[in-house]
């Protein structure tokens, strides 16, 4: 089954599939690897050309969720390349709450966090599909690849620790330098005639979740006050002055596809915010999406939002597991 939104209507030759917030855990999330490897089954099967996977990989930044992941994505042949591209999240730094008790100390473990390491982990957990850099010893972000007729470009928007602004580790902000050196990227000559395509953690758009929930509600306003990203109206003026073509991000857990000053927005979740459409739907439940990001043979851009049932009825997350992991 399959939910399309589309910007536009030409027929496309190469697809890229948008996949985010994957939250693999062995301690906390062990469900999302049975939902992920399902997911990635559908979609080698449907031939995609490229996967990209736009941050919160794992649930809580241990070494067990990396190894996890690269385990799943060595069973589909993926740590490759041409295959896949990925960028940070917040939980891929900081972790998550999983347990009531991590509520009282979250804000002390956030402070703690080894945030260089943590990006470091990251990067050679994913080492095969990084471009090389010339100079070693600095992170590989902000990255630039080019895979057929796209250039993607791997942004880090995690912030670092802040008590005021960033006290849970879920706000964002991108270095000046950082953003400087993503707009030579962008206006390098090698990849003028190529679209482009960024790959951030972080939204652009307003976070409004839907909850018929008076409590759940109130707590989502809340949540809103760490979800956001800092300087992202600079961010996003490099982006039009460049020519980005199109922005794919996670973060907040809502599917959606929306448009900014000409710019198309791919907003995806593997563990998607149920809203007022399909809150009560039990078909929707057992639904994975992922958005589909497609380039024509003329050079078109189409974006569509894909809902699929691809989780097979009464096979267990740990049947799974031994299946792939034998």
């Amino acid at each position: 089954m399959t939910e399309t939104e589309t910007l536009s209507t030409t027929t496309s030759s190469f697809r890229i599939a948008h996949i985010s917030d994957t939250h693999v855990s062995p301690e906390y999330n062990r469900h999302n690897v049975a939902k992920l490897k399902n997911l990635l089954a559908y979609i080698v099967d449907e031939q995609f050309d490229h996967i990209a996977i736009t941050g919160d990989i794992t649930g809580n930044g241990e070494d067990g969720g990396y190894r996890s992941v690269r385990r799943l994505l060595k069973y589909f042949d993926l740590l490759q390349y041409d295959k896949l591209s990925v960028t940070i999240g917040n939980h891929d730094i900081f972790g998550g709450v999983h347990r009531a008790e991590d509520l009282f100390n979250f804000g002390s473990r956030c402070r703690t966090r080894d945030y260089d390491a943590q990006v470091r982990l990251f990067e050679r957990s994913f080492k095969e599909t990084f471009p090389n850099k010339a100079y070693a010893g600095e992170s590989i972000f902000p990255y630039v690849k080019i895979v057929g007729p796209v250039a993607l470009i791997g942004i880090n928007s995690i912030s670092r620790f802040h008590a005021m602004w960033n006290p849970v580790g879920s706000n964002g902000r991108i270095a000046d330098a950082q953003i400087e050196e993503v707009e030579r990227m962008l206006l390098h000559p090698s990849i003028a005639a190529l679209k482009k395509v960024v790959l951030i953690h972080h939204h652009f758009n307003k976070y409004r979740p839907f909850s018929n929930s008076l409590g759940t509600s109130l707590y989502q306003k809340f949540e809103a006050q760490t979800l956001k990203l800092y300087g992202k109206d600079r961010v996003e003026q490099v982006f039009r002055k460049c020519g980005v073509d199109a922005v794919l991000h996670g973060h907040t857990h809502i599917e959606g596809i929306y448009s900014r000053s000409g710019i198309m927005f791919s907003s995806a979740s593997l563990n998607r915010v149920r809203d007022g459409a399909d809150v009560d739907d039990p078909v929707a439940k057992s639904q994975l999406g992922f958005n589909e990001i497609s380039v024509s043979s003329e050079g078109t851009i189409m974006v569509s939002k894909r809902r699929v049932i691809v989780q097979p009825k009464g096979t267990s997350s740990r049947a799974l597991d031994k299946k792939i992991y034998r």
